[in-house]
């Protein structure tokens, strides 16, 4: 594979900072650009303060997919908003065919808007129609330690949602099992996940002393997680996902509780080898005993995962990076997947510890 050039689409937000900051790191790397038509002509360390004299470059008003065009291995990453790429794509990919880009570069979405199968999935899920259905099946769905062969040379990839991603490390070895009946599961969200822009529910004088739970029963992100386990061949369960927000800024912390059939043999013992064999190959997934801590992952691209089974309950407890592997990282590792290079680059990093 030869160097890797990368256009960042919405480069001003969160998930733009993290894509500059942990791609600037990245061996393959040789060019990143990035657009953000509110702050062009800028140099990215006045929106992101912590890549002065770190990551050179200003914000540019519009791609130039003629220069892009001459790279060896085109990469675009995605950091708009939801809804904003879906509208987008017919034209961009029409512009792309002009250049002789479509069918050579990697899109990586980090967006909602390409991660479930169908349109009646997505409008059941995010409440509105999907702008260009047609383009729904010509993405693969980005979560590495799932469907790892997929990702090996796609060239669309929809990365997962954070609560998402969390809740399918948890729930992942499990998945395919029958009858595991109700499944509820608690998660907490620092504010960074809503993106830079505030609002009532994220402004931090309104966060900063405050524990709540928000969309009960009806965060879409449940989709995901769903889909996942139904692709797997899981029948008879029901889930019930409750998420909760939280003072932090990053990382989330999901709590699975089940009590699956003793038939299924799920012990203290057969439950530990069971993750050990199935994250025995993800660089990314560390078993920890006792719990997991948000502390210990923040800035990296790790995801903790403690399992704990008591007469016949089993709880799974995961913790990540919002910004990160439940984001931006797990977006460049599936990067790194898709264009065949080693899937640590740039991520192989620890956590902040302490904040």
């Amino acid at each position: 594979m030869g160097k890797i050039n990368v256009y960042i689409l919405g480069g001003s937000g969160y998930g733009g900072g993290e894509l500059l900051r942990l791609l600037s790191q990245h061996p393959q790397v040789q060019c990143i650009r990035a657009v953000s038509r509110r702050h062009a002509g800028e140099p990215f360390w006045k929106t992101h303060p912590n890549l002065y004299h770190v990551v050179d470059g200003t914000f540019e008003a519009e791609p130039d997919w003629a220069a892009f065009a001459k790279a060896e291995t085109p990469v675009v990453f995605s950091a708009m908003p939801h809804f904003e790429l879906a509208q987008q794509l017919q034209e961009l990919e029409a512009v792309w065919q002009r250049h002789d880009l479509k069918d050579r570069l990697t899109l990586i979405d980090l967006s909602g808007d390409f991660r479930l199968d169908s349109a009646a999935e997505f409008e059941r899920a995010y409440g509105k129609p999907h702008p260009y259905p047609q383009a729904l099946s010509s993405f693969v769905y980005g979560l590495p330690e799932w469907q790892k062969d997929k990702i090996k040379g796609a060239k669309r990839i929809a990365s997962p949602g954070c609560f998402a991603t969390t809740v399918q490390l948890a729930l992942l070895p499990l998945a395919g099992l029958k009858n595991l009946g109700f499944i509820a599961v608690s998660a907490i969200t620092g504010s960074s996940g809503s993106g830079a822009t505030p609002s009532d529910a994220t402004h931090h004088p309104t966060r900063a002393n405050d524990f709540r739970a928000y969309k009960v029963l009806n965060h879409q992100h449940e989709a995901e997680i769903t889909r996942l386990l139904d692709a797997e061949g899981s029948t008879g369960y029901s889930l019930a996902f409750v998420p909760h927000s939280t003072p932090l800024v990053r990382g989330i912390f999901a709590t699975v509780q089940l009590h699956p059939p003793a038939a299924l043999g799920l012990n203290a013992e057969s439950l530990r080898k069971r993750y050990e064999d199935f994250y025995r190959d993800a660089p990314f997934v560390r078993l920890v005993e006792d719990t997991p801590r948000i502390s210990a992952v923040v800035g990296s691209n790790f995801c903790d995962i403690a399992i704990h089974e008591k007469n016949g309950n089993v709880v799974v407890m995961a913790a990540l990076d919002n910004l990160v592997k439940g984001m931006v990282g797990q977006a460049i590792q599936n990067m790194n997947i898709a264009n065949l290079a080693q899937e640590t680059y740039a991520l192989y990093l620890g956590g902040l510890y302490p904040l």
